[in-house]
């Protein structure tokens, strides 16, 4: 028998279940299928049933209409069952599968809606609650995929970009398939993410198309395309030849995939291309090369050039030649064969002739900035200790470069023999002695500056956390305890803040003292929040009572952004306080306990509450 009708009855069903069974009344979608069931009553008597059933549906009144929705689902739903095909004819084979790591459907529905509105929608704030919910592992989350792998179609280049750097490829090669019967070879901007994405994930499954790109695809896509070839030796001609393109990206994009090959025609394309134009889309990669003779082909160059300034006849005017040597430095970065480090030890004992150099947009001193970074990402212990004992000899914007060499080779308590001095000074000093202080200062509370570390180094490649996030690898894990007390009697809280870690007399003294004033002051919620946050973390007998104290102040001003952040710190709070903290709930603005309650999570399930 056709089983047609009953299949439109079961679709009708569903339909009101999630409408509304008080809908039903009268339904004219319904009631037109009561009549062919009944005519097929003569054969099938079930069909008749079916048929009585809707009648009672659409007549029954609203409070009596749940019933009648649930018997006919129910009668339908266990007549397709005995009818259904459960099985097909064929052998078993097995069903190829891909792990797509450890993944979640618990994420909340607070966390979930947001997230789901910035996927499918456009405007400003977006980015945020996106970051937001991937540091949370929101994307974990089984329902989330499809949406992410959407977003590389994304208006918001940001956006779409930290999408398919940072988040797709948690996924693994699962969601390879779900990228590749997507892309466009004639496309651009998304189709160019996937491309990148799906060669990303999976080298091998994406090579077919990425030849096609490079043969047939967009502009976009070729250069994409390009950046994917150089695993084989099969792609050296295509590089070869790209290489000496007309446009400077693609000459760029060539440029870096050569380097992983030393074939005489590479050597010669690296070579021609430090003494042109395109010295700086070559400068990297040929730093990357393993050719011994391209690196004394660069050695060389660098020489030459340092010669040429060194004895020039003027000392002014030189911003091109400048900017050309401080390219050609990057040359030598991360090598640390002998006669790489003999050159950088030459070229250092000439920082005072090279900073006496006038040029513009680089001078001298920028040249000597280089060349102190170069040294250190050679991670050579002669230049280190060359670097240390030079520590005064150095301007003072170059000085948090000793500092990082002394870091990364001397032991926690050498750091603090050799380098404590330029800090105990103080604050309120002047000239020279203030800058080598506040140089101290930033690298303890952030690892120096950031941006000048990275700015040409790879080492920030070689330096992420498994969130892919840069970390300073020149950081010691572990500062001598002196700092934490010179930081104290300089009433440095943000030094405070980074080197405590255990709770001492001197520590819970100052946190008690300094939170007591920033209480007072309510303008200063940022510290406010990292002194809780510190006497949490180093177990603070006052930390609970000092969240409280925080939350409640800030809670009864109604200052949402402020109390956010202090909310956000009770998943830290022992479980053991979890009590205390559940009392003065029912004294804070909704919101505030709405925050507060989901980052208990954590501890009321760890207390078993």
């Amino acid at each position: 028998m056709s089983l047609a009708v009953l299949n439109q009855v079961y679709d009708e069903t569903r339909r009101l279940a999630i409408a509304g069974s008080n809908l039903a009344a009268g339904d004219f979608r319904l009631t037109k299928l009561v009549d062919p069931l009944e005519k097929s009553a003569a054969k099938a008597p079930v069909f008749g049933q079916v048929a009585a059933s809707i009648q009672r549906l659409v007549d029954a009144p609203a409070d009596e209409s749940a019933q009648a929705l649930l018997d006919l689902s129910s009668l339908v739903s266990a007549i397709l069952y005995t009818q259904g095909q459960t099985t097909i004819q064929g052998d078993l084979e097995p069903i190829a599968t891909s792990s797509l790591g450890t993944q979640t459907t618990q994420v909340s529905a607070k966390l979930m809606k947001p997230l789901l509105e910035a996927l499918t929608s456009t405007g400003s704030g977006r980015m945020e609650t996106i970051r937001e919910a991937y540091d949370q592992g929101a994307f974990a989350d089984l329902r989330i995929i499809n949406l992410a792998v959407a977003a590389l179609d994304d208006t918001y280049p940001e956006l779409a970009d930290f999408v398919a750097d940072r988040i797709l490829p948690g996924y693994g090669r699962a969601i390879v398939p779900l990228i590749a019967q997507e892309i466009d070879i004639k496309g651009r901007a998304g189709n160019v993410r996937r491309l990148r994405t799906l060669y990303r994930l999976d080298p091998q499954a994406a090579r077919p198309l990425v030849l096609e790109a490079f043969g047939n695809g967009s502009k976009d896509m070729k250069i994409a395309a390009l950046g994917c070839l150089g695993d084989s030796d099969d792609d050296l001609p295509h590089l070869h030849d790209q290489a000496k393109a007309r446009s400077k990206e693609v000459r760029r994009v060539a440029l870096e995939r050569l380097a992983r090959f030393d074939d005489e025609k590479t050597i010669a394309i690296y070579s021609a291309a430090l003494n042109s134009k395109d010295l700086e889309l070559a400068a990297i990669p040929v730093s990357q090369n393993a050719s011994a003779t391209l690196a004394e082909v660069a050695r060389e160059t660098v020489r030459q050039q340092a010669t040429d300034l060194l004895e020039s006849k003027t000392r002014t005017k030189l911003g091109p030649a400048l900017v050309r040597f401080h390219t050609l430095l990057l040359t030598l970065q991360e090598r640390s064969d002998e006669p790489t480090l003999e050159l950088l030890q030459w070229l250092f004992s000439q920082h005072a002739a090279l900073t006496a150099l006038k040029g513009t947009p680089v001078s001298g001193a920028d040249v000597v900035q280089q060349l102190t970074q170069v040294m250190l990402s050679t991670g050579a212990a002669s230049m280190h200790q060359l670097l240390v004992e030079s520590r005064d000899e150095l301007p003072d914007d170059i000085f948090v470069n000793s500092l990082r060499a002394g870091v990364e080779s001397l032991t926690p308590q050498e750091v603090y023999k050799v380098f404590s001095p330029y800090y105990q000074v103080g604050s309120k000093v002047r000239g020279k002695a203030k800058q080598r202080h506040e140089a101290v200062q930033r690298f303890i509370v952030y690892g120096g500056d950031r941006d000048l570390w990275y700015m040409h180094s790879r080492v920030a490649a070689a330096h992420r956390d498994s969130d892919g996030d840069e970390t300073d690898p020149s950081r010691p894990r572990v500062w001598d305890p002196a700092w934490l007390d010179d930081a104290i009697a300089q009433d440095d809280l943000e030094a405070v803040t980074e080197l405590a870690t255990m709770s001492t007399p001197p520590l819970d003294e100052y946190l008690s003292t300094k939170f007591a004033a920033l209480l007072k002051r309510s303008a200063r919620v940022y510290e406010l929040r990292n002194v809780v946050a510190v006497m949490i973390r180093i177990g603070h007998a006052e930390a609970t009572d000092s969240w409280i104290a925080a939350i409640e102040k800030l809670g009864s001003k109604s200052s949402g952004y402020g109390l956010y952040w202090i909310t956000q710190l009770a998943g830290d709070l022992p479980a053991a306080e979890i009590p205390k903290v559940e009392a003065i709930l029912p004294t804070l603005p909704e919101s505030a306990v709405d925050e507060i309650v989901a980052a208990l999570g954590p501890r009321r399930q760890e207390a078993g509450t």
